[in-house]
């Protein structure tokens, strides 16, 4: 995936979006054992980084983010793939349950889900910040099993994004995003659910719930839709004028 876009994050703001963590192998097989439903093998892509740069786990992950700032459209690569909302700018609240509900109509494509992000100067530090959360994810009431196989670690400027631009000390950012593709779903209506728990010393945990709620056509993406992706081969823009940024809710 070809993407120009130069893009200015606010450090504090992606923290405060929270962050995830796996579920541990006693989770998943106290779920199997208990006979809850697993997706399916193969309806989820693998995270592990293959020879595109375009389409690696790390870049579509990146893209979201880029795409959650208002930075890049819903549809990237040709419409190749599909970028599920992600609300940077939730909040978690000590001892409460916080239900959104997204509704989507979608041709048949792949979809990129990120799930939590979180940030740090070091790697380290990110990954102590992610730390803090649990994840788990359901597709069609079918849970997603070895959920914690899904965390991403990488530098904005890194060698796992491929033309994405982070100007300035933005750049040297170290990012942990839990980030999932799915496959083309069949047509018809499908819902992912996404739970994200916030633990706190001296806090009682604070939980987010994402309800996607997806009507998949039994077509793929249109030519008008192929037409909202990025330009394949744009030039980089200068890295002197990166974009303004601003809370939506203010």
């Amino acid at each position: 995936m070809r993407r120009t876009v130069s893009l200015a994050l606010v450090p504090v703001a992606l923290a405060v979006a929270g962050c995830g963590g796996g579920a541990t192998a006693a989770r998943v097989a106290h779920h199997a054992s208990s006979g809850v439903p697993l997706v399916r093998p193969g309806a989820i892509r693998s995270p592990k980084p293959g020879p595109d740069m375009d389409t690696n786990p790390a870049n579509l992950a990146s893209a979201v983010v880029t795409h959650a700032f208002g930075q890049l459209p819903q549809y990237i690569d040709d419409a190749d793939f599909r970028l599920l909302p992600y609300d940077m700018f939730r909040v978690f609240e000590p001892g409460r349950s916080l239900t959104q509900t997204v509704r989507l109509t979608t041709p048949r494509t792949s979809l990129v889900l990120d799930t939590v992000v979180t940030s740090g100067l070091t790697t380290a530090e990110a990954r102590q910040n992610a730390a803090a959360y649990s994840v788990a994810v359901t597709l069609d009431q079918r849970l997603v099993p070895r959920i914690g196989r899904y965390w991403l670690y990488y530098r904005n400027n890194g060698p796992l994004i491929c033309r994405i631009y982070f100007p300035g000390d933005l750049g040297s950012l170290q990012m942990a995003v839990h980030s999932l593709v799915l496959l083309p779903l069949a047509p018809g209506l499908h819902q992912i659910r996404v739970t994200v728990v916030r633990r706190s010393p001296d806090s009682p945990p604070a939980r987010l719930v994402t309800r996607y709620l997806l009507r998949v056509l039994a077509r793929g993406p249109s030519a008008a839709e192929r037409a909202i992706a990025p330009e394949e081969d744009g030039p980089k823009p200068p890295s002197g004028t990166p974009l303004t940024l601003l809370d939506p809710r203010t």
